[in-house]
């Protein structure tokens, strides 16, 4: 039996298509020279839907892919191409990168980087490569990098079928959103860097310029820009708490609120596999 279980896992393996190793390649943004890593799915006679995954503040692309070979697996397999792409630093390191949200946090954002002509030099730059489908543009961030997806949606110039903020949150002036962009927010209540009621005292405080909105208030505040129908509790794992709502332009908003796992990526409840919700909710934008 053993011996037929590895033969047929074996079979699987090369039945799968082979993927291309990762690529850094480096774009222009303004004066600016800057990297990302690109893994592209397997060849396919269709245009590639494309997620840019933006790390926490203090980390880098090339920390956020090492940390994230699960989703890198998961959505490549499934036709995606994934993008890891990097904040900025005023010292010469690949690490202690932050993204400008505005509020947050430290170099990036009083710097001002203009992350927005980045991420359009980046979707360009993958067009130019892989002939990508625009139509279906993903923006997935954590912590600092899930600040700044919900403040890019309507400053690039593709706008984003959707955005999946995890452990990450808005500010009062969160400006609006476009229409058909849908939302796949998350959030741990025991999180202790970025507080799930919005307390003030919580760690990384010191890193915001403002407080930020609790997660249910944020879900509540989005709702209404976003014109959405009343929210509908779905199916979830113990500790997991899911709604839903239809909005205006053919786009949704998911929360999901889960009692454990903390603020670190890619820490969850043990019965909850994001990355797997994540593909089944980008799958279902289209």
């Amino acid at each position: 039996m053993r011996r037929l279980l590895t033969a047929a896992f074996a079979f699987l393996l090369t039945a799968m298509p082979a993927l291309a190793a990762p690529e850094t390649i480096t774009v222009s943004a303004g004066e600016a020279k800057r990297e990302f890593i690109l893994h592209a799915p397997a060849p396919s006679s269709e245009p590639s839907p494309v997620v840019l995954v933006f790390h926490g503040g203090g980390a880098s692309a090339e920390w956020m892919a090492n940390r994230s070979a699960d989703l890198t697996r998961t959505l490549t397999r499934a036709g995606y191409a994934v993008v890891y792409i990097n904040g900025s630093t005023k010292r010469r390191t690949d690490k202690l990168r932050t993204w400008n949200a505005v509020h947050c946090c430290a170099y990036a954002a009083k710097s001002k980087i203009n992350e927005a002509a980045y991420a359009d030099a980046v979707i360009d730059a993958l067009g130019a490569r892989l002939g990508i489908d625009r139509t279906r543009i993903f923006l997935m961030g954590h912590s600092n990098g899930a600040m700044r997806s919900y403040r890019l949606a309507g400053q690039i110039k593709t706008a984003p079928r959707a955005i999946a903020p995890v452990s990450g949150a808005i500010f009062a002036d969160q400006p609006s959103l476009p229409a058909r962009t849908s939302v796949f927010m998350y959030h741990a209540v025991d999180d202790e860097v970025l507080s799930y009621d919005g307390n003030p005292d919580d760690k990384a405080e010191r890193w915001r310029t403002a407080p930020h909105v609790g997660f249910l208030k944020a879900e509540t505040k989005l709702a209404e820009m976003k014109g959405c129908a009343a929210a509908v509790a779905s199916p979830a794992t113990p500790g997991v708490t899911i709604t839903a709502r239809t909005c205006a332009g053919a786009s949704s908003l998911t929360a999901i609120t889960a009692l454990s796992g903390g603020h670190e990526w890619p820490a969850r409840p043990a019965a909850y596999d994001i990355e797997d919700a994540l593909l089944t909710f980008f799958d279902s934008q289209r």
